[in-house]
């Protein structure tokens, strides 16, 4: 098993409870094949440098999890026909930082 990090952008046309639920989708993917979640921020709803797919807005997720690579593969296969998710990155990492985030830092002092 090995550690990930991975970033998602989903459609700002979405509301909160929905992009929470399709973040839980993905998730439940990566249970399912043994891995598990270590640690999951929710950055918000913010605005995008640039339109994709026509959105202005996005809500962006940040995952820390523990899966095999056919999770992963399996897990960006969903990504590309999802429509509603407009970007995503996933990273190989040797360890997962304790410390929230700084861009949760930032987004929970502009709250």
């Amino acid at each position: 098993m090995n550690l990930y990090e991975s970033v998602f952008v989903f459609s700002g046309n979405l509301t909160e409870k929905l992009a929470n639920d399709k973040i839980k989708h993905y998730e439940e993917i990566i249970k399912k094949s043994g891995g598990n979640t270590i640690k999951k921020e929710y950055w918000g709803l913010r605005t995008l440098a640039y339109k994709i797919k026509k959105n202005l807005k996005g809500h962006y997720f940040l995952l820390n999890f523990e899966t095999k690579y056919d999770a992963i593969k399996e897990v960006e296969s969903k990504l590309k026909i999802d429509e509603e998710s407009l970007r995503f990155l996933n990273l190989s990492i040797k360890e997962v930082s304790k410390e929230p985030s700084m861009i949760l830092k930032k987004y929970n002092e502009d709250k």
